[in-house]
């Protein structure tokens, strides 16, 4: 026989929907579970009302592994998280517990499951310079320049877009400069080829339910204090709006009233709408993932039962 592969968890979910409850309340049930967060916003130092994280109570007694990972001055890439999330697995599996990963961002779990090319890592200085020549010369001139090292890729970017044009000279320049980096060849596996994956959905079946979670949410967030964590944020870091974090719903809304593109007043309905939106593309997400096993809201005390016998947990 085979020997049985090590467990990984996942638990996947639009916003609103209960993930970081459940994710808590089986920790408590299970005490060798390690929660990882899937969240593209919540890694950075900062984000706190708008991406909903967890308050540092709840974390204090519940830690989430790369939540308030990096800071702002800092971009935390997909290539960066498949890498953190391989080794996090590895080193919870090192102390026989189980990581649970939870968070709906979509496309890092997507890359998790199936696998990616390995790509390097952001290199500050590099990108620093590449900030120096944009304010010298303009960023068609970056852009200029990808042209003539990667056609395809330069093809695939608009002129105007930094961040893109950025990371894509980045990932040339890294890769180039290591002879053993061939990006075509090297791939980061897909988790199945080493554990075995036990993947949960939280799939609400009344779209009027969620729609009211999200909503009653928005309020907490935007009286909570959205706009005024933004603007401390960019007066800290000095943030534009093509940072990732500040392409994010909420983040993205409160950044357009600081800079005079939106009104205080409409901004709890531009972000409730945006963020219904991302509900809508999470379910999409959901509805077509293999091998899910999917509960309702308050469906909890039976997705429990299945994980407890799926694992075997006393």
């Amino acid at each position: 026989m085979k020997p049985l592969k090590p467990p990984v968890i996942f638990l996947l979910g639009p916003t609103a929907s209960g993930k970081t409850d459940w994710a808590i309340a089986w920790q408590k049930l299970f005490n060798r579970i390690e929660i990882i967060s899937v969240d593209s916003v919540m890694v950075y130092q900062g984000c706190d009302i708008g991406s909903a994280k967890p308050t540092k109570a709840i974390l204090a007694k519940h830690p989430h592994h790369l939540v308030d990972e990096i800071e702002l001055d800092q971009i935390f890439s997909v290539a960066d998280f498949c890498h953190s999330t391989h080794q996090l697995i590895e080193d919870i599996h090192s102390r026989n517990n189980c990581p649970l990963l939870v968070g709906g961002s979509m496309m890092y779990f997507n890359v998790l499951k199936k696998g990616m090319s390995v790509l390097p890592s952001a290199d500050s200085n590099f990108r620093a310079e590449l900030e120096m020549r944009i304010q010298d010369e303009g960023i068609t001139s970056l852009h200029n320049e990808l042209c003539t090292l990667d056609k395809e890729i330069a093809s695939s970017i608009k002129p105007q877009d930094t961040q893109r044009i950025i990371r894509a000279l980045e990932i040339i320049h890294l890769s180039s400069s290591d002879p053993q980096s061939n990006k075509n060849e090297l791939t980061s596996a897909p988790l199945a080829d080493k554990y075995t994956l036990h993947q949960y959905g939280i799939f609400p079946m009344e779209r009027a339910l969620l729609h009211n979670r999200i909503e009653n949410r928005q309020h907490e967030l935007i009286a909570g204090g959205l706009l005024e964590e933004v603007q401390e944020l960019t007066k800290k870091y000095d943030l534009s709006s093509d940072h990732p974090a500040m392409k994010a719903v909420n983040y993205r809304q409160a950044l357009m009233v600081i800079n005079g593109e939106l009104s205080e007043d409409d901004l709890f309905e531009k972000s409730l709408y945006a963020t219904r939106q991302l509900a809508k593309r999470q379910c999409t997400w959901i509805r077509g993932w293999e091998n899910l096993q999917t509960y309702d809201v308050d469906e909890f005390d039976q997705a429990t039962k299945h994980l407890k016998k799926q694992l075997n947990f006393a």
